[in-house]
């Protein structure tokens, strides 16, 4: 099997099994009521580089379904004082631009943490992430316009706020705004990826009359014993290195950060990572062909500080890095990286992390790591 396919699929395998685990590591009896929902969208493509300006006029929408659990236990409940909600999502979005952008479809299992559900009017947030299939890709003879997408198979990211009204105890109705990412995570280019926020509305209904526990909550409890610890980790994926080519060059990294807890469930990171990229390094060797003793090196080094969002096993982590180390230049200086990782034992875990120039994918790796 190729590796690209190869990384894609354990990456796939890591969000399904968020799904599935977070049900299973529940052990009191109370049942999580399933619900199913639809929704429609509408929204607006950014323009966020001059290569996609004259193709970024235009509205999708789209349609989506749902099916989805409540996790009511309480041992779920202490973590965030809240009542999160788990499942997978299956959208289709049109792009309005046939010829061009053609449409996607998208399988994501997301998390859902639900603020005072208990009222007529709650409040949700939205993390989800999954493969989608996008029927129109970059092309030099056929669709020379495209940059955001070479490559059918891809993944959307998706982060949405949404207010919810409760019609009746298995109805409910929701307002909520999607800020959605489609690219391959840089493992082809072009990638200019396609960021297109949108409005949707729907409903959702319950098999079960859903009735959620007024509990109080127990400041004085601790959820992490260690209040500090360090993370580190190795990462791996592959990479083209000229639009249009199907020849992958291997990325290969490691990093270390330090973790101090702050309140119950946030943690402020602080560390370093190096990064080899052999797509650079191939791309410094043909502009140097001529020349190859003033070659500059394709490795870099960058600082790191973010934040981490626990939730038991899973934690969601945001980081900005400002290399300091790059001799050949990369897009920009500064970058971010958006992950989810999966502890499947006390100390050691795996994920896949994004990290990206601005509103562009430079990578999306896999990776291991240690907590000590």
């Amino acid at each position: 099997m190729k590796p690209l396919y190869t990384a894609r699929l354990l990456c796939l395998s890591l969000f399904l099994l968020q799904a599935a685990n977070a049900e299973c590591q529940n052990s009191d009896k109370l049942v999580n009521p399933i619900s199913i929902a639809i929704r429609g969208h509408y929204g607006f493509i950014i323009p966020h580089s001059r290569a996609i300006a004259e193709i970024s006029n235009s509205n999708p929408w789209g349609i989506e379904a749902d099916l989805a659990w409540h996790l009511m236990r309480e041992r779920i409940w202490k973590h965030c004082y809240c009542y999160p909600r788990t499942g997978f999502s299956l959208n289709y979005f049109n792009f309005s631009f046939p010829e061009v952008l053609g449409h996607s479809v998208a399988l994501y299992p997301y998390i859902e943490p639900y603020i005072w559900p208990q009222n007529k009017i709650s409040i949700s947030f939205r993390f989800g992430m999954g493969p989608a299939w996008v029927t129109r890709v970059y092309d030099a003879e056929t669709n020379p316009d495209n940059f955001f997408f070479s490559d059918h198979l891809s993944f959307i990211v998706v982060l949405n706020a949404a207010v919810n009204y409760r019609l009746s105890s298995r109805v409910t109705t929701r307002a909520a705004f999607n800020y959605n990412h489609i690219s391959n995570g840089g493992l082809r280019q072009p990638n200019a990826g396609m960021n297109f926020p949108t409005l949707n509305a729907g409903f959702d209904y319950s098999f079960t009359e859903v009735s959620f526990p007024r509990r109080a909550k127990d400041t004085m409890r601790i959820l992490y014993p260690d209040k500090c610890w360090w993370d580190a980790y190795v990462l791996g994926t592959m990479k083209n290195a000229k639009k249009g080519e199907d020849k992958s060059c291997p990325v290969i990294g490691a990093g270390i950060y330090y973790n101090y807890l702050i309140g119950r469930i946030f943690a402020l990171n602080a560390g370093t990572e190096w990064i080899s990229d052999f797509s650079v390094k191939e791309k410094i060797r043909r502009e140097y062909i001529n020349d190859p003793g003033s070659a500059p090196d394709h490795n870099r080094a960058a600082i790191l500080v973010g934040l981490d969002l626990l939730f038991g096993r899973f934690s969601i982590v945001h980081q900005w890095g400002i290399y300091y180390y790059e001799p050949y230049p990369a897009r920009n200086r500064v970058y971010q990286r958006y992950g989810l990782n999966l502890r499947f034992t006390e100390r050691f875990y795996m994920g896949i992390n994004i990290k990206s120039h601005g509103h562009v994918a430079d990578l999306m790796d896999a990776r291991l790591g240690i907590l000590f």
